[in-house]
């Protein structure tokens, strides 16, 4: 993406982001900024966390790709522009196309194990069917000026697109197919025909064809159906509510919800979804705006949102090409449809990209015709005039460089990180430990780079193995410096310092994070082995059996009782925790 924005800086000069929108924009950033200074870890807030790392850069790189989409795709001569830009999704879907049927049939070409559901290119399912959307909604546009292999491909790519997006099994992929589908029947029929009953006719046909083909489709139709991760929503969305009735005003700051969210979690989403993997988005961006910088950054976006709606509307009325109008037309539900889909789905590179060059393109408008007088623009001097993009392109650049000089090694850190968690998988500590010493170097500002490697060695650890305990408690400490709100990072510390031999502090440290977060399976599991530990059998046996109350599903906490039990000689109670274990793994 920043190479992207580097070549969008060099391009000609072509339209621009309405000024209006400029000063939302800047408003926009602005409180965000204030709010990454107001949070609790105000570093690893500024350059993002793990996994998606939105921090300053990629939040950068969103608003870059978005005036670049203007620049390129924007005014009334960019119909060849828009050209290019179908053909090229309309490739790019056929390769994603391939791999998603792969994927569909329990291959995985990309990696990634069966019981993971498959997200094709982009690693995520509902991500997958999110760029299937914006692609089928940009294609969905009849063109008059596409013929011979331009048209086919342009057909193959909408029928790819939405194809993907039926593979991916995603409700709210496939809700936003739906309106691309309603829409794109109505360009259709009203192109066709002027019978009402057509117009009406055309979007029917078109729904039903799609709901048959889901319920084709047997592991779409069977995650259509499906409630689990429906009431998991349910209750990520309550708990989140909570967190902001208690930060209206500043959020808790970007990239910082899953340090936050864990006090907020009951026995309910302890019982129902569990804490094996720590909830890191509310996944519908109304509430991540509101948790990240609270009540004024929600009215930021929203009125960013309603200043490109009026900005679209009035270069619609402008628009003199009907070629170009039906684009703008299908693009602008496609990024609506995009929209309504993150209300159950977390933002991510994979996707924003895509919606943010579209977004530009919707609003760019053509720049001031008086540019060509003597005058320039508004008046302005005809040396201004002509230094103006200069500028703009010498800051554009110093951008993109400042940018690559991170993402690059941050990007060659990416392969000592899973090296290292391969040889900690293996027992080879040692090898593991100079692969994350590497990765600390070439991205010395992430702070995940020390959770993550404290969670690889915390696994060795737990089998005995020594050494992986004592590089635990190293990465688990400096992990727990640079975020100190962080549960994942306790967690991982105090299971080095349990098989370190460090009982006391473990326990120490767990009666912390469960004043915090008393609804955790994982903690009472620990606070029990480091109970054990300290020769205090009874509080172990309370605190296992208290994380099996609040997850019935966990097998860990019978499987410890059980051996707990054989020790201090009580074979029924025993016998007992194993068959619970045997019932649960069957």
């Amino acid at each position: 993406m920043i190479f992207a924005v580097l070549f969008g800086v060099l391009s000609p000069a072509g339209a621009a982001v309405p000024r209006m929108l400029k000063v939302f924009m800047a408003s926009l950033v602005v409180w965000i900024l204030l709010a990454m200074a107001l949070a609790g870890s105000s570093w690893p807030s500024l350059v993002g966390r793990w996994p998606r790392y939105e921090g300053l850069l990629t939040i950068g790189v969103y608003l870059a790709v978005f005036v670049v989409g203007a620049k390129v795709l924007g005014g009334n001569r960019s119909v060849p522009r828009w050209r290019v830009l179908r053909l090229s999704l309309a490739a790019v879907a056929l390769p994603l196309l391939i791999v998603s049927i792969m994927e569909s049939f329990g291959l995985r070409p990309l990696g990634g194990g069966l019981d993971v559901r498959p997200g094709a290119t982009l690693g995520n399912a509902t991500d997958q069917g999110l760029i299937g959307i914006m692609i089928a909604g940009v294609l969905s546009a009849q063109i008059s000026h596409e013929r011979g292999w331009q048209l086919w491909l342009g057909r193959a790519g909408l029928v790819a697109a939405a194809t993907v997006v039926v593979l991916s099994g995603s409700r709210a992929a496939l809700a936003g197919l739906a309106m691309v589908a309603i829409w794109g029947a109505v360009l259709w029929t009203r192109g066709r025909s002027r019978s009402p009953l057509m117009t009406v006719l055309g979007p029917c046909f078109s729904v039903a064809g799609l709901a048959l083909i889901v319920l084709i489709v047997p592991a779409t139709r069977e995650r259509l159906f499906a409630t689990g991760t429906v009431d998991g929503r349910w209750l990520l969305w309550d708990r989140s509510l909570a967190l902001v009735r208690d930060h209206l005003w500043f959020g808790v700051g970007p990239s910082n919800f899953v340090d936050a969210l864990p006090p907020y979690l009951n026995d309910a989403w302890a019982s129902r979804v569990g804490d094996s993997f720590p909830t890191d988005s509310p996944h519908n961006w109304i509430l991540q705006s509101l948790t990240a910088g609270g009540i004024p950054l929600l009215l930021l976006v929203l009125g960013c949102a309603a200043a490109a709606a009026w900005c679209f509307y009035g270069r619609l009325r402008e628009v003199p090409d009907p070629d170009l109008r039906r684009q703008l037309l299908v693009g602008g539900v496609a990024v609506v449809a995009y929209a309504l889909a993150l209300l159950t789905h977390f933002t991510s590179i994979g996707t924003i990209a895509l919606a943010a060059l579209l977004c530009g393109g919707l609003v760019g408008r053509d720049r001031d015709a008086s540019a060509v007088g003597s005058a320039g623009p508004a008046g302005m001097p005809p040396k201004l005039s002509r230094t103006g993009p200069l500028v703009q392109r010498i800051g554009g650049i110093v951008f993109v460089c400042g940018c690559l000089a991170v993402a690059i090694p941050a990007t060659l850190a990416e392969w000592s990180m899973g090296a290292g968690a391969q040889a900690a998988r293996k027992g080879e500590v040692e090898q593991a430990e100079q692969a994350f010493q590497l990765s600390r170097s070439l991205r010395p500002w992430d702070s995940d780079t020390a959770l993550l490697a404290a969670q690889a060695f915390a696994g060795p650890a737990t089998t005995g193995d020594q050494s992986a305990a004592q590089h635990a408690v190293e990465w688990g400490r400096l992990a727990l410096d640079a975020t100190p709100r962080s549960h994942e990072a306790g967690l991982a510390l105090a299971v080095g310092l349990i098989y370190n031999g460090e009982m006391g502090d473990a326990k120490e440290l767990l009666d912390r994070l469960l004043s915090e977060a008393p609804s955790s399976p994982n903690l009472y599991i620990q606070r029990g082995v480091a109970n054990y530990g300290l020769g205090h059998p009874a509080e172990s046996i309370n605190d296992l059996q208290k994380a099996a109350a609040l997850d019935p599903a966990l097998e860990e906490p019978w499987r410890i009782l059980s051996a707990i039990y054989e020790r201090l000689g009580d074979a029924e109670a025993a016998q007992a925790a194993r068959e619970r274990v045997n019932a649960l793994g069957s």
